[in-house]
């Protein structure tokens, strides 16, 4: 897989690790330095708005897939008329190319992609696949990148099951703070300009439903919106820590049609 050659624009290289230097997590100062120096990718620059991958990049045998350096993307999946959503962003691997929808599936299901910042993603082909072979540990931790992505769709499966919506949200949220989100004196600034219909897609609830639980939240203080994204105040809630005052956490009620779509997302994780 390799982006496909632009007449109108010259193909630019990044130094993957130094652009993620987590990557070289095993790696001696000596040879984490060398591999720096060598490991280089194409980087490839998508603009916002629908992205059709299969379009953009000519596949190749050997490609480990599309490593996000910079920006926000969202996987839309739908099933019986309901939509739900995840996100990517830096740090995610993901190999958009190796999924047909609907193709031999039992229960049908169709997808989009859509860029929602411009976004800068290192194209993992083959050539960057021999390089990075020389370190497999950095290897390891590339292979590490799916299986996070894996452990991420579990955590939202297990969000989308609460019962409340404003225990959704809150959840999410702090679930984004973990990932994307930075410190500043007035709380977590979580840097993802999600819209109302966006995280109902992520939570399992119509808009309207998150709309009224946002208003409640941003009344008690929880939360605030922002034009880099969402802040959030004080701590996540305790209640979210498996119970509240050291009391067992009660099971909560299975809801198959919050989780339905959810599900199939998270088979396919590797897309």
């Amino acid at each position: 897989m390799s982006a496909q050659p632009d007449p109108d624009r010259k193909l630019v290289g990044i130094r993957v690790l130094e652009a993620h230097p987590e990557l070289a997590q095993g790696l001696d100062p000596e040879q984490a330095a060398l591999a720096r120096r060598h490991v280089v990718a194409v980087l490839d620059s998508i603009p916002a708005g629908n992205w059709e991958p299969a379009e953009r990049y000519d596949e190749t045998p050997g490609t480990l897939g599309l490593l996000v350096i910079d920006g926000m993307v969202a996987r839309d999946l739908r099933i019986g008329g309901r939509w739900c959503s995840e996100l990517l962003g830096p740090g995610d691997l993901l190999r958009p190319w190796d999924h047909v929808d609907g193709a031999g599936e039992s229960v049908p299901s169709d997808s989009a992609w859509n860029v929602l910042v411009p976004t800068r993603v290192a194209v993992l082909d083959e050539r960057f696949a021999r390089v990075a072979c020389r370190w497999p540990q950095l290897m390891a931790s590339i292979v590490s990148r799916t299986l996070r992505r894996s452990r991420w769709l579990t955590i939202m499966l297990a969000i989308s099951n609460l019962t409340r919506v404003d225990e959704r949200v809150v959840a999410v949220m702090w679930h984004l703070a973990d990932r994307w989100g930075h410190v500043t004196p007035e709380g977590v600034v979580v840097p993802v300009r999600l819209t109302h219909e966006m995280l109902g897609k992520i939570v399992g609830a119509h808009r309207p439903s998150v709309t009224s639980a946002l208003g409640e939240l941003t009344r008690a203080g929880v939360l605030e919106r922002r034009d880099d994204g969402w802040l959030l105040h004080g701590n996540p809630p305790e209640r979210l820590n498996g119970g509240v005052n050291g009391e067992p956490s009660r099971t909560l009620a299975f809801d198959p049609t919050a989780l339905a779509p959810l599900a199939v997302l998270a088979a396919s994780v590797l897309t």
